[in-house]
């Protein structure tokens, strides 16, 4: 069956001398693997240029439902990007989430509302002209609600101490683990926030790797097998 899909590359990698694997996140089948023969090729179905992490292309697919590798047919890119690639910052983002998503988004589950957020974000991030060092953070908040366990602001009190197991701010530090209260009091200034109010708020060097810690540590409560995120190093010392 040929089908046509929106997709977001998450992740490729080498399979053979002469062809590479690429996982994405697709409008109409959620996660997808393909097999892509001759990547390096001019003449290649999905050329390198389009294997960038976060790269949103439209592609024509041969979907066989029982197979775990699809085929692409035929692709083309969907979002021309005007400052994500010449952007170090911007780049470094995309990395970062790109590995957040292929290592959370693991099942071909449809969910439109959720590609819907990962697109308006990738645009989003690449339209900023001001400050973005809070996007990544906003990011995962904002992707914890669509996973089931968005952190609730609503049972923050003065004092209260950020339970990691259940989701709320609580008033005594409990078994499960927790945050302290200054890093609880960080996260609740951090839930206020959007992509429009993301400027609003300066957190010092410190404060974003403790939040970038501590939201990290959130999701590997929540999501089984949730490895290590290999370019948080590269986040720390690019807002460093």
């Amino acid at each position: 069956m040929i089908v046509s899909t929106e997709a977001i590359i998450l992740h490729s990698i080498k399979h053979s001398d002469n062809s590479v694997i690429v996982h994405a996140y697709t409008q109409k089948h959620g996660r997808m693997s393909y097999v892509v023969n001759g990547a390096r090729s001019k003449k290649s179905v999905l050329r390198s240029a389009l294997l960038q992490p976060l790269s949103i292309v439209s592609l024509q697919t041969e979907f066989l439902p029982k197979k775990n590798l699809q085929r692409i047919k035929e692709s083309s890119i969907a979002r021309v990007f005007n400052s994500i690639p010449f952007d170090p910052s911007k780049n470094a983002i995309c990395l970062f989430i790109a590995e957040l998503l292929y290592r959370t988004l693991k099942e071909p589950h449809v969910d439109s509302s959720l590609y819907a957020f990962l697109t308006e974000s990738i645009v989003i991030l690449d339209e900023a002209d001001g400050s973005i060092g809070n996007f990544h953070l906003v990011f995962l908040v904002g992707l914890s609600r669509y996973l089931g366990f968005e952190p609730q602001i609503e049972t923050m009190h003065e004092n209260y101490c950020f339970d990691l197991q259940n989701g709320i701010f609580t008033p005594q530090q409990i078994l499960s683990e927790y945050l302290n209260s200054a890093d609880s009091k960080l996260l609740a200034s951090l839930l206020s926030l959007n992509y429009a109010t993301m400027y609003s708020v300066k957190f010092e060097k410190d404060e974003k790797y403790r939040l970038l810690k501590a939201l990290l540590a959130y999701y590997k409560y929540h999501l089984s097998n949730f490895s290590n995120i290999k370019s948080v190093n590269v986040m720390v010392e690019l807002f460093n």
